[in-house]
């Protein structure tokens, strides 16, 4: 073969010179039957001249080649694409007779299913942090992340490799990945960032080397978490109650531990945070929790002996109950937003029955995020569900249209096989349970998604809890009766919806006065 090739006796001798002459000529050969011309197999008989030179091989050894070792002995050529085409043959003739590196040719290894192409399966093998970046896709993979998923983390991966300049496993400092980040959004798209930003925590938090910052806390913390669990132990209160009541505590902790300690903590101290939240843009009932956490947090404080305040003088801003209308839209909107996603496809199903029950039932957001699926029964018809507030455990029978839309979502959309005790989840890895602020976007993309104008303040899930209520009293139910269907644990709460109850107020505004006085 080499005598069609080779005109110079130089040139035969200079490729018959060297081991595995056999092995050469037959993969020529093959090449040849394959349809390569004359200047290609030329060209293929070099590399392969050069491949037995570069990397010492012998005719009678029979150790594997690594990848690794190909890569950097390729980095001799000065021209990429030189390189390239080197890695190409070598690893093609390698493979033929036996000697390649087993890695590039296994079917189980999650690598090798992200390209046919040469070059780019070799850079997933034989980039650094070989293991580290398997071990985390093979995980992500028993997640259940999709397949193009899996191959844009792969080869994000790369990127965050040479753009942190990792090569081993070393602690990577949250500053120098923010600083990383905000290099590179430079020229880069926002999608891509996100993507880099979200791969990049995801990866090197799971292989244990991304130092995260460490949140700012306040002077008091550990007196603040004291009084956390104290609120949690004596007054049984929800763990979504204190983790508001703690965030608040700790704003105005950061607020004052520059004024003044809490031995010194006085009253005019705290109205001039009140005033300060006031000019920041928050309305009365807002302010009118601050001063209630604040004062319960005073009251722990004197209980404690760190100082002595007349908690009757922490005054909230005056607040007239039954001051405002609930903000409700009507039935006729509630009745679209039913019909708003399309329920042949999974998000649909779930997205509809997470409507019907926060407008039907009235439930809390919370309380449909903590619904599990033993919390139905299928015998029976019975929603049973634990009210978030008042502590008690309710049951309420389905309705058929809401049997029927949580039947469809569970039987046809559900991913069952995941291990989530939660009805609602989420349709895409990392599967789980979906949270409060994801009820949110799903009520609030149907009210924009029907384009037409909606006279009311909030678009979130609260606003079908008002058109639960406003619909039953508007249809003759008692206040009594709406309020232990809504869980309220005081009367006064119920009271407000007498406001919106336009059949009664219809039939007062009708009264002939003039004759009953």
């Amino acid at each position: 073969m080499l005598e069609l090739l080779f005109k110079s006796e130089s040139n035969l001798l200079k490729h018959r010179g060297v081991p595995l002459l056999k092995e050469r000529e037959d993969f020529l050969v093959r090449k040849q039957s394959e349809g390569c011309q004359t200047r290609e197999l030329q060209i293929l008989a070099s590399l392969l001249l050069e491949a037995v030179n570069i990397l010492s091989l012998k005719d009678k050894d029979k150790s594997i080649i690594t990848l690794d070792e190909i890569v950097e002995k390729s980095s001799l050529f000065k021209n990429h694409k030189q390189i390239k085409f080197f890695i190409s043959t070598t690893i093609n003739w390698l493979n033929e007779i036996g000697r390649l590196d087993l890695r590039y040719c296994d079917h189980n290894l999650l690598f090798n299913h992200f390209s046919t192409i040469c070059h780019y399966r070799i850079r997933y093998i034989t980039y650094p942090m070989y293991h580290e970046r398997l071990s985390y896709l093979n995980y992500m993979q028993s997640l259940g992340m999709s397949f193009n998923r899996l191959r844009e983390h792969a080869e994000m991966q790369l990127h965050i490799i040479d753009e942190l300049g990792i090569s081993e496993k070393k602690i990577i400092h949250q500053h120098v990945l923010d600083k990383t980040i905000v290099r590179l959004a430079a020229y880069n798209s926002l999608k891509w960032m996100k993507t880099f930003k979200a791969v990049s925590i995801k990866w090197l938090s799971f292989i244990g080397i991304l130092e995260r910052s460490q949140e700012q806390l306040p002077r008091d913390n550990d007196l603040i978490i004291e009084y956390i669990n104290w609120s949690k132990s004596m007054k049984g209160l929800s763990d979504i109650t204190l983790k508001g009541r703690h965030s608040r505590i700790n704003d105005f902790s950061f607020f004052i531990q520059d004024k003044t300690d809490l031995a010194h903590l006085n009253i005019s101290v705290i109205d001039e945070y009140i005033q300060y939240r006031h000019n920041a843009g928050c309305c009365k009932r807002t302010l009118s929790l601050l001063t209630t956490n604040i004062r319960e947090y005073v009251k722990f404080l004197n209980f404690k002996g760190i100082c002595d305040i007349c908690v009757e003088g922490i005054r909230h801003p005056k607040e007239y109950s039954l001051s405002t209308l609930p903000s409700a839209p009507s039935w006729d909107i509630v009745e679209k937003l039913l019909s708003f996603y399309d329920t042949s496809t999974i998000v649909g199903k779930r997205n509809t029955a997470i409507l019907a029950l926060l407008s039907i039932y009235g439930l809390r957001t919370s309380e449909v995020t903590r619904l599990k699926l033993r919390d139905i029964d299928w015998d029976k018809r019975q929603l049973c569900f634990y009210h978030v507030k008042n502590g008690h455990v309710q049951s309420l029978p389905l309705s058929p249209y809401v049997y029927n839309l949580l039947i469809d979502y569970i039987v046809n959309g559900r991913d069952n096989k995941r291990k989530v005790e939660e009805v609602f989840m989420t349709t895409f890895m990392p599967y789980k349970s979906l949270t409060r602020s994801c009820i949110y976007k799903i009520v609030s993309d149907a009210y924009k998604g029907l384009k037409i104008p909606i006279n009311i303040k909030h678009i979130g899930g609260h606003s079908l809890r008002h058109a639960c209520a406003s619909n039953l009293i508007n249809n003759g139910v008692s206040l009594k009766e709406i309020g232990d269907i809504l869980g309220h644990r005081l009367q006064d709460t119920t009271r407000i919806y007498s406001k919106i109850d336009i059949t009664n107020l219809r039939k007062v505004s009708q009264i002939e006065w003039e004759v009953m006085l």
